[in-house]
């Protein structure tokens, strides 16, 4: 791993893939892990404590949907113990990530063997793509955030291309937080871009004038050009990897799972 290169790649592109982050002889615990809560449900998230101090908090104990036995206990702290292994250290360092102390959630989750997609194309806090947020969240004022969600996405199976990959478009994130930000400054009217497909409509049409004034040109139509090609086809944004690896992104780049289509795909997020 070459750390000053994953760094770079993820504050520009908003994504970087971190070969082998998970030692070779811990890849089958996480898939026991997995399996072990498993209730062959596709997609079932199964969220673990996220530190040690969780155990004694009551307020936790509301997130976990699985029995509190004393081997759960003991995988989620095999969990929290990853963020002390040296490879890991050094990336949580290298980004400024206080190490396991922030770790906010731990989860994990198995879909099996389809030709569904995982997800569509889309980002993350974007109120679900509600037309009237304030009206669908019960009173929220509407305001977007604009401060990411860092998710190390690791794979505890092997995905390729039309095998579950994570796919995601580079840069996006920027043109999404250019949106966010003139929403909330009243330039633009908040209108749904969960969707990638609702997102490049806007980018193109009515949103575009305005974003030329705190975007160039160039990134406007990169990212209208990428967009269109990934609703085509995932081919070119697809990120392949091998047990063990891990994928750190922006959650507020647009991002998708794809179709696990040959075998089944074990992952665990953790969100910083």
């Amino acid at each position: 791993m070459v750390i000053d290169k994953v760094v770079t790649e993820y504050n520009q592109k908003g994504f970087t893939v971190i070969k082998g982050l998970i030692d070779p002889q811990d890849v089958s615990k996480f898939v026991g892990i997995a399996k072990r809560y498993d209730s062959s449900t596709t997609n079932e998230n199964i969220t673990y404590f996220s530190s040690t101090v969780r155990f004694f908090d009551p307020r936790a104990y509301k997130h976990i949907y699985k029995p509190i036995t004393p081997k759960f206990y003991q995988d989620s702290y095999f969990l929290i113990s990853q963020a002390t292994k040296p490879k890991f250290k050094l990336l949580l360092d290298a980004l400024n990530i206080q190490g396991f102390r922030s770790i906010s959630r731990i989860d994990s989750y198995t879909s099996y063997k389809s030709n569904n997609k995982i997800t569509e194309w889309h980002c993350d806090q974007a109120f679900g793509g509600a037309t009237h947020p304030a009206e669908f969240f019960g009173g929220t004022k509407g305001v977007m955030s604009t401060n990411k969600v860092n998710r190390l996405f690791i794979h505890a199976t092997d995905v390729k291309y039309q095998n579950g990959c994570f796919a995601y478009i580079p840069y996006s994130h920027k043109i999404n937080i250019a949106i966010r930000e003139l929403i909330n400054a009243g330039t633009i009217t908040y209108k749904p871009i969960y969707l990638l497909q609702d997102a490049v409509h806007l980018v193109k049409g009515e949103y575009y004038t305005e974003l030329l004034k705190v975007c160039s040109k160039e990134s406007l139509e990169d990212f209208i050009d990428s967009g269109e090609e990934a609703m085509r086809s995932d081919k070119d944004f697809v990120l392949e990897c091998k047990a063990g690896d891990a994928i750190l992104f922006h959650d507020l780049g647009y991002h998708k799972g794809t179709a696990p289509e040959k075998s089944d795909r074990i992952v665990f997020r953790y969100h910083y």
